[in-house]
């Protein structure tokens, strides 16, 4: 017993150390499981993949099982900071790491990516990497019109362009030629009902376009995201030359701040309440809103600028909407006009005003000034 304490104890302060005390996989804090074939740290979600690994890696709790001397001498020797070193040696600058709150699939491939597939050590792969060669094609299930759709999609990094055909037959050209510019893709799992669940996102005569699709296996679209990526990546060092890879990393796809249902008015705050699916998409500066989570196409978009620039959100009293319902709201002021959104719950009432105060407080770039000018030129 002694010793179990002992070991026990040593574990405990391993895991303390600045190099251990996050997972080695997805970067959550005070990891309290660890793989002991690896000499890992891993928190307990990321444990439940290393567990379906099991000629690779083996798990234990550090607080709850039994450890020998062996096996926490081996933990010593190694430790998180060591497997970077080996399993993390040349991630592509474009490859998007895994945060705790991602999605299963993106944590589980890039496990996967380096523990069992090795794409990080180095080595010469061939043949090589797909989301790697600047060229990806393949069948994805598309939504379409109330139904899914195999649909062939082609990326090409020399392009810029992703194209997807309504059939294999390219010959009779694509339904879309998508600009890698202004391409954002996101994992949306409950949005679009598959865990596998993509959002692309794109610009086109001055709207915002969505597309959304899945694949049956995991590994084939995470390298579809990857692949998007890594166009995008090259892209922004073709439009941005002395942006140095952190500074563009961060531009190269983003999550939205904030997504979710509100109900709205008309222009003049008299018609009636009408719900309305919301995004806010921090990097541009908008808030979208359409009449459903999977339209293909907003039907408005608001402009979010700076306190200094004529723009502010408030919480506003209670007022009757749809049904004769009382709802909890948020008032956006911009230059041209006040919106006045309903929320049915106080939490999310300050959840949106939280995350477009945040939106607010940042300063403007000079692009968002274009955009500005665009949106407001519509309304």
């Amino acid at each position: 017993m002694a010793n179990k304490d002992r070991n026990k104890t040593i574990l405990l302060e391993l895991g303390k150390l600045p190099e251990n005390n996050q997972c080695a996989d997805c970067g959550a804090p005070d990891p309290d499981w660890a793989s002991y074939k690896l000499g890992l740290f891993v928190c307990l979600n990321c444990s439940g993949v290393h567990r379906n690994l099991s000629n690779i890696s083996r798990v234990k709790s550090i607080r709850l099982d039994f450890w020998d001397d062996e096996l926490v001498k081996f933990m010593k020797t190694n430790g998180n900071a060591t497997g970077r070193a080996i399993y993390e040696k040349a991630v592509p600058a474009f490859y998007y790491r895994p945060q705790q709150e991602d999605c299963a699939v993106l944590r589980e491939q890039w496990i996967r990516a380096k523990y069992e597939r090795m794409e990080f050590t180095g080595e010469t792969k061939y043949p090589p990497l797909a989301y790697t060669t600047g060229f990806y094609e393949g069948m994805l299930w598309k939504k379409g019109k109330g139904q899914l759709q195999r649909r062939k999609f082609v990326l090409s990094e020399k392009e810029f362009t992703l194209a997807y055909y309504n059939k294999e037959d390219l010959s009779k050209g694509p339904k879309a030629l998508i600009s890698i510019k202004d391409v954002n893709v996101t994992f949306q799992p409950e949005k679009i009902g598959h865990a596998h669940g993509l959002q692309i996102t794109y610009q086109e005569d001055s709207h915002t376009r969505s597309i959304f699709v899945y694949h049956e296996s995991g590994e084939e679209i995470v390298n579809w995201f990857n692949a998007i990526r890594a166009a995008r990546f090259a892209y922004l060092k073709t439009a941005y030359p002395t942006g140095s890879d952190k500074e563009l990393r961060t531009r190269i796809t983003r999550n939205y701040l904030k997504e979710g249902y509100m109900e709205k008015t008309g222009p003049m705050q008299k018609e009636t309440f009408k719900k309305r699916w919301f995004i806010l998409d921090s990097q541009d500066r908008k808030l979208l809103y359409f009449k459903s989570q999977l339209d293909a196409e907003e039907l408005g978009v608001v402009f979010i600028g700076t306190e200094t620039n004529g723009y502010s959100v408030s919480e506003c009293i209670p007022k009757r909407t749809r049904g004769n319902r009382w709802r909890c709201g948020v008032t956006v002021e911009t230059p041209d006009r006040q919106f006045v959104f309903m929320c049915e719950q106080e939490r999310e009432q300050r959840e949106w005003v939280e995350a477009l105060r945040q939106v607010i407080s940042k300063p403007m770039q000079p692009q968002d000034y274009t955009t500005e000018a665009n949106i407001r030129g519509k309304s």
